[in-house]
């Protein structure tokens, strides 16, 4: 992951490096070379404040703008990824149309990316990530970011997926079996590609039947029998759903 940054930021730094002269190029070249050497030493924090003093400083000069991503880079090296989500949202307010956009989206993805929670906590910082990356991938199909965006988001979805297991169980464990189905359902309907689908079909069956929704804990136990034949919780289905061996062809046919 830090590879594909570092990567990244050299595309950054040549896209510094290609500027026009202005007036303040000179004072504006110290202060970037002074900042990019704090970066390569490893002192991030003070590279950080390097590279967004140029915006403060020189705030028409044409590095300005890419100081401030190179200070979001440094930010992100040093874990500070509050810091660095501030000056990458202005940036993005502000430069919608730069070159660098695509880079500070994946940067601004990574930041959320790399605070997301464990599994059982609150899953937003997966679903924010998730949708940055979407974009990404959406908006800038041929970008070099792309790939990893996808790869990244099949891995969400299974964070988000596993969360959503988690207050189903906890719905489930404490008698709320209809609350515990609709967070099932939600990994069933939109969440299939994910290694948790089929325990969700497991768990509403498990609902259904503690209920009495019996044709419903059948329909459920013919899909998860059907979809995942050899799967861990078809066995374990068969052994605890006494009437779904018995029944699991005699569903109400549409």
């Amino acid at each position: 992951m830090h590879n594909r940054l570092l990567v990244c930021c050299s595309l950054v730094v040549v896209a510094c490096s290609s500027n026009k002269d202005d007036p303040s190029r000179k004072n504006v070249d110290a202060l970037y070379n002074e900042a990019y050497k704090l970066m390569k030493s490893g002192e991030y924090s003070d590279a950080a404040s390097n590279f967004k003093e140029m915006e403060v400083l020189f705030p028409y000069a044409a590095k300005a703008s890419e100081g401030q991503v190179l200070s979001a880079y440094c930010y992100f090296l040093a874990s500070n990824y509050q810091e660095a989500l501030k000056l990458l949202e202005v940036f993005l307010r502000y430069h919608p149309s730069h070159k660098l956009v695509p880079y500070a989206m994946y940067l601004r993805a990574m930041c959320i990316y790399m605070q997301v929670s464990s599994v059982g906590r609150d899953a937003k910082a997966a679903n924010e990530a998730k949708l940055i990356f979407m974009e990404l991938a959406n908006k800038f199909s041929d970008s070099i970011y792309r790939d990893d965006c996808l790869k990244r988001i099949i891995i969400l979805d299974d964070i988000i997926a596993a969360h959503e297991m988690s207050v189903g169980r906890f719905y489930q464990k404490n008698g709320n079996a209809l609350s515990a189905i609709g967070r099932y359902n939600f990994i069933i309907t939109r969440m299939r590609h994910t290694k948790h689908c089929p325990e969700a079909y497991y768990r509403t069956i498990e609902c259904c039947d503690s209920i009495g929704l019996n044709t419903e804990a059948v329909g459920a136990y013919n899909a998860l029998l059907k979809e995942y034949p050899k799967n861990h919780w078809s066995e374990k289905a068969q052994t605890i759903t006494k009437f779904a061996a018995k029944n699991r062809n005699d569903a109400p046919q549409k």
